[in-house]
């Protein structure tokens, strides 16, 4: 490989990490942070809610899931596009509201769920890009976060709708949700640097990595399995496998060995004797292991999904310079149908 093809910080990085996008998004995010709640007003008549995408638009539902179940009485659930259209919940009806992600909002299979729920007199939301795009034009409700930087785009609208949900249900959770968001648009732009220093050393602690194990928990799930799949297999090709800390011991243990490679997401929920735990049986059984701790920040569990992504995507990033592997090129994601 001639010194001209290997990539290089002069010469790539992905749209979503340019200069200023992170914060572009997270500001016109919050500009709509009104109108926003204001669908979450409208959408809380709801009995029943229903988030549908997929990808990384499977994995921010995580956050939300856990918030309803943690904090609410209020039912709310999750789907991949394909998985929605197989169960085909009999609870989506009239009374139920449901929720369709998909960045470019063409995503074929959640444009079919979308129509299958507007059959079912649900009430629909679109949350893309664009409020030009399909999932957006054909439901009842919809925005359009209008930033390159993708998860904090989704991830800030859903904080603000369902936190507008969860408050006019008389649930306090829904003002966290809002005034973490309001918080987050000024810390997440100072983690970018000091997120980029930390992400060069995981760079070089796995350039040689085949198979990167990725552990989280709690709120963080969803996290873990979007950097497995969607940046570590999708955009870097490297084996990875999602793994929930409550299950590390029902086979993971045994494959934490010597020279194996983790990434671990602690956040600031009540696992954090376990976290550590598994973390110390890790390092001492010889895994080569690189914790994510929202760079030690002082920061609320409900933040966590923010401050620990910022820290994720520049590892993605440093890892694809080190595999020389540009992150927006696919062989076959945009190619092959199903």
């Amino acid at each position: 490989m001639s010194q001209e093809d290997q990539l290089s910080e002069a010469t790539y990085r992905p749209e979503w990490l340019e200069e200023g996008v992170a914060e572009s998004t997270l500001d016109s995010v919050w500009e709509c942070q009104e109108e926003l709640q204001r669908i979450g007003r409208m959408l809380s008549q709801a009995k029943r809610f229903y988030l549908v995408g997929s990808g990384g638009s499977y994995a921010v539902q995580h956050p939300i899931r856990y918030l309803a179940e943690r904090f609410t009485l209020t039912p709310v659930y999750q789907y991949s596009g394909w998985e929605f259209l197989e169960r085909m919940p009999q609870g989506v009806a009239r009374d139920s509201a449901c929720i369709f992600l998909s960045h470019s909002g063409e995503t074929k299979e959640v444009v079919s769920a979308l129509d299958w729920a507007r059959e079912k007199k649900a009430t629909t939301l679109g949350l893309s890009r664009s409020e030009n795009s399909t999932v957006c034009r054909d439901s009842e409700y919809r925005f359009g976060y209008a930033g390159k930087a993708v998860t904090l785009g989704k991830l800030s609208s859903l904080y603000l709708i369902f936190g507008g949900i969860f408050d006019a249900k008389g649930f306090k959770i829904g003002e966290k949700m809002v005034q973490a968001v309001e918080k987050l648009t000024n810390l997440l732009p100072r983690m970018i640097q000091p997120s980029r220093e930390r992400a060069k050393a995981a760079g070089q602690l796995f350039k040689d990595a085949e198979n990167i194990f990725v552990v989280g928990g709690g709120i963080n799930y969803g996290l873990a399995y979007q950097f497995a799949l969607c940046t570590l297999m999708e955009m870097c090709w490297i084996n990875s496998t999602p793994i929930n800390f409550s299950e590390f011991r029902h086979g993971p243990i045994e494959m934490f060995t010597p020279n194996s490679n983790a990434i671990f997401l602690k956040g600031r929920g009540d696992e954090e004797d376990l976290e550590d735990a598994v973390i110390g049986f890790s390092k001492g059984n010889g895994a080569r292991c690189f914790i994510c701790d929202s760079l030690g920040w002082e920061v609320e569990n409900i933040w966590t999904p923010f401050t620990l992504f910022m820290e994720l995507e520049w590892i993605g990033y440093y890892l694809s310079l080190e595999k020389n592997k540009n992150m927006e090129k696919w062989r076959y994601y945009d190619k092959v149908d199903f």
